[in-house]
């Protein structure tokens, strides 16, 4: 690259974006380098590919709405819809059985545009980009860095051409936020510490362990998130749909409260409605029973009770089990809710500790990136 090339390049606008490519939603938290106030993105996990003249034809209709609920990109001679699009006019679904990183191409240029247009950033920019994936999808970190700089230089959505550098890129495991945060917080005490990190989110729960401050890079990856609980519900059940369910089942609680599940009843009398919601009740009594000790039994396999100091939970479902959890080991410490606290002007939609992990890798990468800028300043002594 020319010296004229790269000082053009370098008075372009800097984003700083952390993705979660999360089984219910994408969650991000993005800032303009030059700014210190990061904001929060939710997306719908929905992509489907299509025609670009079928997507062309369904976001041209009259209205105003934010630009997260009609986002598509057109990269490689391929098109593709993103989000509340995918899902409100293509029915599209959640892919929770394919590996995320197939999908993230997609949801990351997406994201980076709805984020551009948010921030007024223009056609072109430049992208420091820091992403969640499973333990278990880590080895493909490498592919995905080399699809999304090939992408990243030339995509179309729907406001015209994109041309965007991506000249950092991090991609950690699930939970890496939390740990990071943690970390921060022990100090040198981490080393002398043996740490179950397990994450339980929608699609899947992984667990990685910190032996002395060091992160074993053979981390374990399940697909035993929520969706598992909520199949068994749906099989109990009759007329519902899991996305529906998913926020019921959280709202009821450990108690399994009837109050949330009266929005779900299909029954039109009220005999009929009754014995629905007593149906209902019962079935995520009993799944929610089962789906614990499935649960549970992965994780004994993969946690060696008798050599960790203490487990150090996350995600959303592990939240939602947290009786279960703390009763399943009595012996040992598990901790909860330890990630960075998020300002409530940033958790606008309201995620609480479901924001929790990639608030905290935003952070971490946010002074990494500012660091690499400004060398002078002190270096973070973190690291995963």
């Amino acid at each position: 690259m020319s010296k004229n090339t790269q000082a053009k390049n370098n008075s372009l606008p800097l984003l700083i974006l952390a993705l979660d490519f999360g089984g219910s939603a994408t969650k991000g938290i993005y800032c303009a380098f030059e700014q210190h106030n990061p904001s929060s993105l939710v997306m719908e996990p929905e992509v489907l590919k299509v025609s670009l003249e079928s997507v062309t034809s369904h976001t041209q209709s009259l209205g105003a709405t934010e630009p997260e609920n009609i986002a598509w990109v057109n990269y490689m001679g391929e098109t593709f819809v993103v989000g509340y699009l995918a899902k409100s006019k293509y029915y599209a679904n959640e892919g929770l059985k394919e590996l995320k990183y197939e999908r993230a191409i997609a949801k990351t240029v997406s994201a980076l545009w709805v984020v551009s247009q948010k921030l007024k950033l223009g056609m072109k920019c430049r992208l420091a980009l820091a992403c969640l994936l499973p333990p278990g999808e880590l080895e493909n970190k490498e592919s995905f860095h080399k699809q999304l700089l090939t992408v990243l230089a030339d995509f179309v959505t729907p406001t015209g051409r994109m041309l965007v550098e991506l000249i950092e890129f991090k991609c950690l495991p699930e939970g890496a936020g939390i740990y990071l945060a943690y970390q921060k917080k022990l100090g040198q005490a981490i080393k002398t510490k043996v740490i179950a990190l397990a994450m339980i989110g929608y699609r899947n729960a992984s667990v990685l362990i910190s032996n002395k401050g060091i992160v074993a890079a053979d981390g374990k990856t399940s697909d035993l998130g929520m969706i598992r609980l909520l199949e068994k519900i749906l099989d109990k059940t009759s007329g519902q749909t899991a996305s529906k369910l998913a926020p019921a089942v959280v709202a009821a609680g450990s108690d399994i409260s009837t109050t949330p599940f009266f929005r779900l009843l299909r029954s039109t009398s009220l005999a009929n409605k009754q014995h629905e919601l007593q149906q209902l009740q019962k079935a995520v009594r009993l799944s929610r029973s089962e789906y614990a000790s499935v649960l549970t039994s992965w994780l004994d396999q993969v946690i060696s009770i008798s050599s960790v100091d203490e487990i150090l939970f996350c995600g959303g479902t592990a939240d939602y089990l947290r009786k279960e959890l703390n009763s399943h080991y009595p012996g040992t410490p598990c901790l909860w809710g330890v990630g960075a606290e998020i300002p409530e002007q940033i958790d606008s939609y309201g995620l609480g500790t479901r924001l929790a992990d990639v608030y905290s890798v935003f952070l971490y990468f946010s002074e990494q990136v500012h660091q690499s800028f400004f060398p002078t300043h002190k270096a973070s002594s973190r690291g995963l």
